[in-house]
């Protein structure tokens, strides 16, 4: 019987984690969890000091996204050729992930055999990216982030729209393309937007011009302007 009550027990908690460095700490001073799962790519650094204090404190940190949800792995696009050596940018995603220290496991999202060879061979090369390798990408980004707040920082202050515009959802799949190259990805997900049952935002097609998004924002961007380029550009063909 304790044999069997043995086998019953649950040894190891993991947790998934969707918010900000300062609540991550929390979560991991808590001691509750062996390890956390954390969104984590060359797009989305926002958890690098949360991931480090995790690492520090012993815990595990498993990532998820590492190719940004699919956006990083188009063809193309401003990483390209960034790096000698890294020719595609699935790679170059993946290898900036596993080069970080502080990561345990990369989760990536694999739906063909030949994703399976590719990744295997990426995670048990030792050849990761060195310090200057991570020092270019860290330039390239700085200056694509200057050209991507041209356009939206955002901040959310032009939230809630009347009519459920998610206008900063659609600008940063407008800057995914725009800044970034990523227009096969970013059409996708803007095709997507409010498909579900859970999803009640709207494209920015459903935007009566009130301008009271305008009103709100501290940039005082022409958010209306913006929102019909956006739509223009991201409900063309996906190539």
């Amino acid at each position: 019987m304790a044999q069997a009550k043995d086998q019953g027990l649950i040894r190891h908690i993991c947790c998934s984690f969707h918010d900000s460095n300062e609540r991550m700490m929390e979560f991991v001073d808590s001691g509750d969890f062996e390890s956390i799962t954390v969104q984590y790519n060359l797009l989305d650094r926002q958890l690098e000091k949360g991931i480090a204090y995790a690492h520090e404190k012993g815990m595990g940190v498993v990532v998820m996204g590492p190719v940004g949800g699919g956006r990083l792995g188009a063809r193309g696009g401003v990483f390209a050729d960034l790096i000698p050596g890294v020719k595609r940018v699935p790679e170059l995603a993946l290898r900036f992930v596993l080069s970080n220290p502080n990561v345990t496991v990369a989760l990536s999202g694999m739906g063909a055999m030949e994703h399976v060879r590719e990744n295997v061979l990426i995670a048990q090369d030792p050849v990761t990216l060195s310090d200057v390798d991570r020092a270019v990408i860290d330039e390239h980004l700085a200056r694509l982030r200057g050209m991507a707040d041209l356009y939206c920082s955002g901040c959310n202050y032009c939230q809630p729209c009347p009519n459920n515009v998610i206008i900063p959802s659609i600008f940063d799949l407008y800057n995914c393309g725009k800044v970034y190259g990523l227009w096969d990805a970013s059409k996708w997900c803007y095709a997507e937007i409010g498909k579900e049952d859970w999803d009640h935002g709207r494209r920015a097609d459903a935007c009566n011009d009130c301008g009271l998004c305008e009103e709100k924002c501290p940039q005082h961007l022409p958010i209306r302007k913006q929102l019909r380029e956006a739509h223009e550009a991201l409900s063309g063909d996906v190539k």
